[in-house]
């Protein structure tokens, strides 16, 4: 793979040079007359004709449209991601429905890593890319006086939100602009605003584009702190919203609304089954958003909650019935968090002084299925957040707001990255690439697709400035031993 590419980049500005004249005495005898337009086939199914004798070389775009794809798929992510800015052909190729369907039938699922500041200080509407294989896996020797340091190269940018005041001549404040990231569903990520968390905007970080979502005709009634999901519906193929809403008429009645991406409007589905006051760690998996709900009882116990978007209905998983009751404790609640570890939903016990516990969901929907796969002595205590499952089997982490860990199973030891370059906290995104235009995954009558450079340069804003690095501050720790670093989780 990595011979195609780098032969393809290397010598295609000879091969340019030698075909110009050629393209002109073609273009010429097009014009002399008029041909009758014929439909195109799509660039998968076009099958290239043999090299004529006159030909001088053979090169990698002599090959059949599908072989192309099949060989793009199996690139790296940010192979791909350059090969976009190759060419028009390979753009169309990695665009192509059959590319999506090569990339995400490899045997390795291509779940990529993302870095975003959350600087107080300004916007921040880039995302690094972080290269998870070479960072953890191609360390050099430990030395004391050498910190080896990784610079976060590759940057996908995200809209910047829009303000409400926009047209109207006033003037406009950071809190109109900032947002979150609500959880990402097929390449595709939710983003609210932060003042009130409503969903806000649809995009895709690889292709530069999104959509806004619409604003209900009631808006104006919403009235507290939204709760916002993101999902896709295999059967029907469509992607929806959904929001559990206050409204003014009635404060204490959550009312859940549906949005469908390219319809004209949010439709409601009636109110909301629990008391929904506190929901915590969206969790996207097999179609539903999960959320972490504190219950209304005395105990205040936590359990599982889940909206189905195919069948617009809300499921309650328990926890594992091991937990331990005064973990479950509504006081507890910041000692744990949820998220996907594979394809198993899984959740993580930070409650206990010297280790942490990791619970999947085996069997996806039995609570039966519960099993306890990570004990890992920590020790000094400190706020985990598991993250992935990295190819050598590691389990990498997010330790407190500011640096990333990978915890060896076998070995068990530690290995701490510190993310440098801004001086604020950090929010980790995984996310699987879709080079599907917006528009041909989404589809739809109402669908207005925008550019992410083309928006932001009319604000006069593009991206971030920071510059980040991560750091490993040392070789591999033994579990035993404290690490000679120890940042404080907590904002700045």
């Amino acid at each position: 793979m990595k011979f195609f590419f780098q032969y393809f980049t290397n010598h295609r500005s000879r091969r340019i040079r030698k075909s110009t004249k050629r393209r002109r005495i073609r273009g010429a005898r097009r014009r002399e007359s008029t041909p009758i337009p014929t439909p195109t086939p799509p660039i998968s199914q076009i099958t290239k004709k043999p090299p004529s004798s006159s030909t001088p070389c053979t090169t990698i775009m002599d090959l059949p449209g599908h072989t192309l794809i099949n060989i793009l798929s199996r690139l790296p992510f940010n192979s791909i991601f350059v090969s976009r800015c190759v060419c028009t052909t390979w753009r169309c190729l990695i665009s192509d429905p059959l590319f999506t369907y090569f990339y995400l039938s490899r045997p390795q699922q291509p779940l990529e890593l993302f870095l975003r500041s959350n600087s107080l200080s300004h916007v921040t509407t880039t995302l690094h890319w972080v290269d998870t294989h070479s960072i953890l896996n191609n360390s050099p020797p430990f030395h004391p006086n050498y910190h080896h340091q990784t610079q976060l190269n590759t940057k996908l940018y995200l809209p910047l939100a829009h303000s409400d005041t926009e047209g109207s001549g006033s003037s406009s404040s950071f809190m109109d602009h900032d947002f979150s990231i609500v959880n990402s569903c097929n390449g595709i990520l939710l983003l609210s605003k932060s003042m009130h968390n409503n969903p806000h905007i649809v995009c895709n970080p690889i292709t530069g584009e999104f959509i806004i979502v619409p604003k209900s005709v009631d808006e104006n009634s919403l009235w507290g702190f939204v709760v916002p999901g993101f999902g896709h519906c295999r059967k029907s193929n469509k992607y929806k919203v959904v929001r559990l809403v206050f409204r003014l008429e009635n404060i204490f009645q959550r009312m859940t609304e549906v949005y469908t991406l390219g319809t004209a409007s949010w439709r409601s589905i009636g109110p909301a089954p629990f008391d929904l006051d506190l929901l915590l760690f969206a969790t996207y998996l097999n179609g539903v958003i999960h959320w972490l709900r504190v219950s209304d009882n005395e105990k205040g116990s936590i359990f599982i909650v889940g909206f189905d978007f195919e069948e617009e209905r809300f499921n309650e998983f328990p926890l594992p019935p091991h937990f331990g009751e005064k973990h479950k404790e509504k006081e507890n609640l910041h000692h744990l968090n949820m998220g996907a570890l594979g394809d198993c939903l899984s959740v993580c016990d930070c409650a206990f002084v010297d280790h942490m516990d990791i619970w999947m969901m085996k069997e996806y929907g039995d609570p039966t299925s519960w099993t306890k796969d990570y004990v890992i002595s920590t020790h000094f205590g400190g706020l985990y957040r598991p993250i992935m499952l990295l190819e050598n089997g590691d389990l990498l982490m997010m330790y407190g707001k500011r640096e990333l860990c990978a915890y060896n199973p076998i070995e068990r030891h530690f290995r701490f990255l510190v993310i440098h370059g801004v001086q604020s906290v950090f929010e980790a995104i995984t996310h699987v690439p879709s080079f599907i235009p917006l528009k041909d995954a989404v589809g739809g009558d109402h669908l207005n697709v925008q550019n992410v450079k083309a928006s932001c340069s009319d604000h006069g804003f593009l991206g971030g400035p920071e510059t980040l690095y991560l750091v490993e501050q040392g070789e591999p720790r033994n579990e035993s031993q404290l690490p000679f670093f120890w940042v404080d989780g907590g904002e700045e």
